[in-house]
């Protein structure tokens, strides 16, 4: 993964899992910065715009899903929580959270979560035409390039192989069946997110 700036907020009322994690994310060259609950994650918020958020929703005083409505649409937001169960997953995921990590994990498998959301946002920006512009790619690479912006981000094996059947598809629909056969190389699952 290609490295690029981004500022992570680190949402936790357990002060030896904030260090934790804060360290973990800076030695990914991330700026981080950390809040030890709703009340300081609010305080952070007036004064920061995080790219990303690592939030607890098990915190000692409230609920951290009621901050997830507080934050732009664009902010990448991982939930953490030692709970679990499918009612939960789906209400984090509809409440606007891009994942959800369950309690006990690696923390190197949540960094790697975090900086995968991230990278996905950041390419996802680039794919975005600018007025008067159009993306340009490169078949044989991959490389996708916004001549406005003057930025390029190199697309995956599975990225291109998507792109090509929207392209080869001439407009028409795309079914999610058929996007996830040509990512994927197994069955339809329809409790995978993995095309969303």
């Amino acid at each position: 993964m290609e490295a690029f700036e981004a500022t992570l907020l680190v949402v936790e009322d357990d002060l030896s899992l904030r260090t934790l994690y804060a360290r973990s994310f800076e030695s990914a060259s991330l700026n981080v910065l950390t809040a030890a609950g709703l009340l300081d994650a609010r305080s952070t918020l007036r004064s920061a715009t995080p790219d990303a958020v690592l939030l607890d929703i098990g915190l000692e005083a409230d609920s951290g899903l009621r901050l997830l409505a507080e934050l732009p649409e664009d902010t990448v937001v991982v939930v953490v929580t030692g709970k679990q169960g499918r009612e939960l997953v789906l209400e984090v995921l509809s409440a606007g959270a891009d994942d959800v990590v369950f309690k006990p994990f690696e923390v190197q498998e949540l960094t790697s979560r975090v900086l995968g959301r991230l990278e996905a946002r950041r390419r996802r920006a680039c794919m975005l035409p600018s007025e008067g512009a159009c993306p340009t790619l490169d078949p044989a690479t991959g490389a996708l390039h916004c001549t406005r912006r003057g930025e390029s981000c190199q697309l995956s094996q599975r990225e291109l192989r998507v792109l090509r059947l929207l392209l080869e598809a001439g407009g028409e629909t795309v079914s999610r069946e058929t996007l996830f056969a040509a990512v994927r190389d197994e069955p339809w699952d329809p409790e995978s997110r993995r095309v969303d």
